[in-house]
């Protein structure tokens, strides 16, 4: 994912969570978010690279939550 994409996805997340670390959010309400509709052909959203950085994880529901590090990266 492109930098600039990771910060669309990041602050997507953000927004869904309301800015909170821990909060999960399921993948299709970030595809929602970003514009990503069903049946969208782009490739299926990866956050694994978010993962990596250390700014999300995945819940153990399968949903998305932002790490501390996240939160703080959007209030950078």
């Amino acid at each position: 994912m492109s930098a600039r994409d990771l910060v669309h996805v990041t602050t997507a997340l953000g927004r869904l969570a309301r800015g909170r670390a821990g909060v999960g959010v399921p993948v299709a309400q970030i595809d929602e978010e970003i514009g990503r509709g069903h049946g969208d052909m782009r490739t299926p959203l990866n956050l694994a690279d978010l993962a990596a950085r250390g700014h999300a994880e995945e819940q153990t529901d399968g949903t998305w939550a932002l790490t501390a590090a996240g939160v703080a990266r959007l209030e950078a």
